[in-house]
């Protein structure tokens, strides 16, 4: 039987005159099925003017290979755009219409199927991570080429597909036991860039600064931590974590 997991991830930031403050959350639930697929629906709003809210519903199959993902994103008091996206293999299909008001309907071919596929929730960033099969030992993945719906740092652009270019090294750091709001976990310890150095990165210039995630080490890939150096400076915790049966209230 089908069983949901439900989370709330607080954002805030480690900007040294904003240390501690208060930039959003994200709800997430994630449906586990029978067959091993999931699903996540994420509710998530960075309270950073301008403001982003966002709702996405992400369906991945048993190794976290995207399946289907609707995007909602509102961005300030006036601007909204959504889109659907649609996964055969290595074609995407793709309609909506942006934040600028255009109305499309597109198809892409990947040159490989992917796992990654950026719709930028916190929690979708940790599921991410699912598809590097990383091992037992530290080690270092490659990725390239790979779907977005915006290539904005915060996601405040599009919806619209997009095809990512530049190779990101991901460094896989280890296991861990590590403490948040939510309780004790073990932890897998991943990180966007080479963690020794501390590249500020560049929104505009399209240079994400460093980025450390933790997530669940039992499969699932739950968020549990995650920091966003350079520029950003932004931290992100799991707060609470429930588990209960799919349909429940």
């Amino acid at each position: 039987m089908p069983t949901t997991l439900r989370g709330v991830i607080n954002y805030t930031s480690n900007q040294p005159d904003r240390l501690g403050a208060d930039r959003g959350r994200e709800h997430f639930a994630m449906t586990l099925n029978a067959d091993g697929s999931r699903s996540l629906r994420s509710h998530c709003v960075i309270q950073d003017a301008p403001l982003v809210e966002r709702d996405v519903q992400l369906s991945v199959s048993a190794d976290f290979v995207p399946q289907h993902a609707l995007v909602r994103i509102r961005v300030g008091d006036r601007d909204e755009g959504a889109a659907i996206f649609r996964f055969d293999g290595r074609r995407v299909h793709s309609a909506g219409y942006t934040l600028e008001g255009e109305h499309y309907v597109e198809d892409h071919e990947l040159p490989v199927s992917t796992g990654f596929f950026v719709t930028h929730p916190i929690q979708a960033d940790a599921w991410l991570l699912a598809s590097l099969a990383a091992g037992p030992e530290p080690g270092i993945f490659q990725v390239a080429n790979f779907p977005t719906c915006s290539n904005d740092h915060r996601g405040a652009s599009g919806p619209r597909l997009c095809i990512h270019e530049p190779a990101i090294d991901i460094h896989f750091l280890g296991r861990e036991h590590i403490h948040v709001a939510a309780g004790d976990f073990d932890a897998l310890h991943f990180c966007y860039g080479d963690p020794v150095v501390n590249p500020m990165g560049s929104n505009r210039a399209g240079e994400h600064p460093r980025y450390h995630v933790w997530t669940s080490a039992e499969g699932h890939y739950v968020l549990l931590r995650a920091r966003v150096d350079g520029y950003m400076q932004t931290e992100y915790e799991l707060v609470s974590l429930s588990e209960g049966a799919t349909g429940a209230v």
